[in-house]
């Protein structure tokens, strides 16, 4: 199933979730039918209180603040989406510290990943054939989210590749997949190429430093969210906003600048998960400047920290900086490769996450948390890093 995904999300882009949810039942019942729940009991031992403790309030907070959500049964479903592929991923994560997955299976997804790029290049290069065959939706941004899951998982697959010095296939998924960021409409998934690019160049530093800086950026980004869109507005060069006018830059720095005012009157708990896609008709919306009001009707703000701010508050906010500061702390102790690719995958997601898509959307979270996932494969860590 984790092979089929890549393929999956390049016929249906919306797939991911539900096969990653597949995926993690047929190895959690494989595991507890071979090996009884014992297993799972020594595999959780060496998991931290604290760790647990902090990612059961992550989970429970957001339905805490369904209480005071304007449409709460939505945003209980919503809730789900984010879950199940977060559980999905983290089933697989424990389950792999049992006995890892079959030595081919890293091959597989890269094969896999070869042929979701090639097919995603051919549709936009000849005008969606193929989905004219099966009645597919007849529009060439569908193939964003699967070149941004091609991206996403990209960096794991490669350095898991590189492990058993698979080079030529290295090569060809990399290649494939930046052809298919080129050619796609997703100016995210370039942005986020970008990042990763910079950040590989970057983590051959040394790491300590490399770690403080990225940190103050991203802890930077997550806490001045209320005020992103007027800052960029007032920042960003007239020759920028010209440039990226493909990617929207205009309107998206309207929409920050509406849901940013929306996070200022809301600013400690937040106005209820979920509620983005609600909130032009929220009564907020009444009291936002006129002149970007109507952007509360688009459905979310594009930039997944600020819709953290919106929906949860800056408790929400806490949650998302004690997140970077975990992944930093883990990624310390790691082995150098699977640290350079952890922080690689870090600011490619932060990258991704700040301009674009859904903070809850399922196919997003899967993407994200499958590649973590495929990062714990990684046999024998080095000692931490001081």
């Amino acid at each position: 199933m984790i092979v089929l995904l890549p393929m999956a999300m390049a016929v249906a882009n919306r797939s991911s979730p539900l096969v990653l949810a597949c995926a993690a039942l047929f190895v959690l019942a494989s595991r507890l039918v071979s090996d009884g729940s014992d297993s799972y009991r020594l595999a959780l031992k060496g998991l931290r209180s604290s760790a647990l403790v902090f990612a059961i309030c992550g989970i429970v907070y957001p339905l805490v603040t369904l209480a005071w959500a304007l449409k709460p049964a939505l945003g209980l479903f919503s809730w789900g989406e984010a879950v199940l592929p977060a559980v999905s991923s983290a089933v697989l994560i424990v389950s792999w510290r049992i006995a890892p997955p079959p030595r081919w299976m890293v091959g597989a997804l890269a094969t896999a990943m070869l042929i979701a790029a090639g097919f995603i290049v051919a549709e936009l290069l000849f005008k969606l054939p193929l989905r004219h065959l099966y009645g597919g939706r007849l529009a060439t941004f569908v193939h964003n989210r699967p070149v941004v899951t091609l991206l996403l998982l990209l960096g794991p697959v490669l350095v898991l590749i590189g492990f058993h010095r698979r080079w030529m296939l290295c090569w060809l998924v990399l290649l494939a997949t930046v052809v298919a960021i080129l050619e796609s409409e997703s100016e995210a998934a370039k942005l986020g190429l970008v990042a990763a690019a910079g950040t590989f160049a970057l983590s051959y530093a040394p790491f300590v430093w490399v770690k403080r800086l990225l940190t103050v950026v991203l802890l930077g980004l997550i806490w001045m969210q209320p005020f992103f869109g007027s800052t960029v507005e007032r920042i960003m060069p007239e020759k920028v906003i010209e440039a990226t006018k493909a990617g929207n830059s205009e309107a998206r720095i309207e929409l920050w600048k509406a849901f940013g005012d929306v996070s200022r009157r809301y600013p400690i708990f937040g106005t209820g998960f979920a509620s983005s896609p609600h909130m032009g008709s929220h009564p907020v919306a009444a009291e936002i400047d006129p002149a970007y009001r109507t952007m509360l009707n688009v459905g979310h703000p594009h930039n997944a920290f600020l819709q953290v701010w919106v929906e949860l508050g800056a408790i929400g906010a806490l949650f998302l900086t004690g997140l970077v500061l975990w992944v930093m702390k883990s990624l310390s102790g790691a082995p150098a490769d699977i640290r350079r690719i952890g922080l690689v995958t870090l600011m490619t997601t932060s990258a991704i996450a700040l301009v674009s898509h859904g903070a809850w959307q399922g196919w997003w979270i899967a993407a994200v948390t499958l590649a973590a996932a495929l990062l714990t494969l990684r046999p024998a860590p080095s000692q931490p890093v001081e």
